[in-house]
């Protein structure tokens, strides 16, 4: 009799992996992915355990944008994003020329990975990580935003000159591109055709920094360290690359870098800091800002109104305001080109499929775009957050919904005949405040380093780091960084212009058809 096969317990598309092995079945992932993207891509299944499942088989026939929510929801690590260290690993040893890059939001986040309260500049700490690990040239990801929004910008100011493809649409964020492609290919053309920084970064590096000082470009291996899960499906779309190279050749989130830190003995505590390498290393205020909601929209339009010569004090710190009938959507209203103008932002994409199905969005003459809400301080790739439930005695209708559901046993009546939270046995999945009708149950947040409860929003302790940055920092400006001014004089020309269309822009395409059709219930049929 031949053995059987065992079951793989690990469902895997690639970027985004369950174990279910590991399943709880508090159905978080699931809840942060409707809730978060408006797109639903698992749901609840019943296997002798409960577990979830991608709707449509897999990640991708679902229409998952990758953006990770669902990793940072989930308090087993069930649902996770696929694990590239090892890749990384072999670099180190391969006798190829290793770069590396890094995104603003490890400055505001890393450190938590090394029980650093929440809200710890560690901007010198991620150069001098790199270092250790043996990486050869260490550069910043900031540079590459600064690149990312002199050619946005000039693209903006040719479109308004033009009146041709208005509003613009960012187009740094992969996993809004991706829901762009797959539920709306009909907008594709409003996207900004500028790359992301870090492909534009990948791109640069393998171009005018191999040509420079004369190494094949086949012989550079670049790392992108990145709170952004989507840039590892971004890193490997066909057309981030040339003659048989990828731009860019490992991603790894912020999760997995610590990872790897820890694992070769580098505590970030115990190093001094370090700047970035110069040539491709400084970065601007303007570049600082990406990492949080409205950031890409202010440094946008500070380039913008620098070329134009118009009021800079106008565009700093600009405020936005709710627009009706939405609660991810920002409005303000701003002068181009002496011209009055609307701009919005738009955090997290639960509100995009109605965005983008009125008209609403035809009054604006720029969009920033971020799908995970908050920016890429809250990326899926970010440090986890512990939360705990506290449950209201007062408003509890001992309805026992959430006792019953609790797939840990964390919650039990007290002596009151009302729900309480044994909070050595909460494992912060959130079910119960879902759960609960009469909204009874918050969620409390928890700074690991020092176990005391989040008064202010983590989101805004991470962003305000980077603010911070912005404000010390002699040059806010992208247009006004040094070794990006080089970069343009000695081998990119003008922005926008032909060598840097080739190389820092990029086209998109309608996916729609990727996406396969709802499985239909089957009836069961009884014998």
């Amino acid at each position: 009799m031949s053995k059987s096969k065992k079951i793989s317990r690990i469902q895997s598309d690639n970027i985004i992996q369950i174990n279910k092995k590991k399943c709880i079945g508090c159905t978080g992932c699931a809840i942060a992915c409707a809730e978060k993207t408006g797109i639903s891509v698992l749901k609840a299944i019943d296997e002798g355990r409960r577990t979830v499942i991608p709707k449509q088989g897999t990640f991708s026939n679902t229409g998952c944008i990758y953006c990770g929510q669902c990793t940072l929801i989930c308090p087993t690590t069930a649902i996770n994003v696929r694990n590239d260290i090892n890749i990384v690993k072999e670099a180190l040893t391969s006798g190829k020329y290793l770069v590396s890059i890094a995104a603003p939001s490890l400055k505001a986040t890393l450190g938590e990975e090394f029980n650093l309260p929440i809200g710890t500049n560690v901007e010198g700490k991620i150069a001098a990580s790199a270092r250790k690990l043996g990486i050869q040239k260490v550069f910043e990801t900031d540079f590459g935003a600064d690149m990312t929004i002199l050619e946005e910008g000039t693209e903006l100011i040719k479109r308004i000159s033009t009146k041709e493809k208005l509003p613009m649409f960012t187009s740094c964020c992969p996993a809004w591109v991706r829901y762009a492609e797959l539920f709306h290919p009909k907008i594709l053309n409003y996207l900004s055709t500028a790359k992301s920084p870090q492909q534009m970064m990948g791109a640069a590096i393998k171009t005018y920094f191999a040509d420079t000082f004369k190494i094949l470009p086949k012989n550079i291996f670049t790392i992108s360290i990145k709170p952004c899960t989507a840039k590892k499906y971004e890193a490997e779309k066909p057309n981030m690359g040339r003659d048989d190279y990828k731009d860019i050749d490992v991603v790894l989130t912020i999760r997995e870098y610590a990872e790897l830190l820890k694992e070769k003995g580098i505590n970030i505590n115990a190093i001094p800091s370090e700047k970035a390498d110069s040539f491709m290393g400084d970065y601007t205020g303007g570049a600082i800002i990406f990492g949080a909601s409205g950031g890409v929209m202010e440094s946008t339009l500070r380039t913008v109104t620098y070329y134009l010569k118009g009021d800079l004090s106008k565009v700093y710190d600009i405020k936005f305001i709710p627009v009706d009938a939405y609660t991810s959507v920002k409005e303000a209203q701003v002068i181009i080109n002496n011209e009055p103008m609307k701009v919005a932002v738009i955090s997290g994409l639960y509100e995009m499929d109605k965005f983008l199905s009125s008209d609403k969005w035809r009054e604006y003459v720029f969009i920033e775009v971020m799908a995970c809400p908050g920016g890429c301080v809250n990326g899926g790739g970010t440090p986890r957050i512990e939360k705990k439930s506290q449950v209201n005695e007062n408003k509890c209708i001992a309805c026992g919904t959430c006792i019953e559901n609790c797939p840990v046993g964390a919650i039990a009546y007290n002596i009151n005949g009302r729900a309480e939270t044994n909070k050595n046995k909460c494992v912060g999945c959130t079910l119960c405040s879902k759960l609960c009708r009469t909204k009874t149950i918050n969620i409390e947040y928890y700074d690991k380093a020092t176990g005391k409860v989040l008064d202010t929003s983590y989101i805004d302790l991470r962003r305000n780091v980077l603010r911070q940055i912005d404000k010390n920092l002699p040059t806010r400006i992208s247009a006004e960084n040094p070794e990006l001014q080089d970069m343009y004089k000695n081998y990119m020309g003008d922005p926008d212009g032909k060598k840097a269309e080739s190389l820092l822009h990029t086209s998109y395409e309608d996916k729609s058809s990727e996406l396969k059709a709802p499985l239909k219930r089957q009836s069961k049929r009884h014998k």
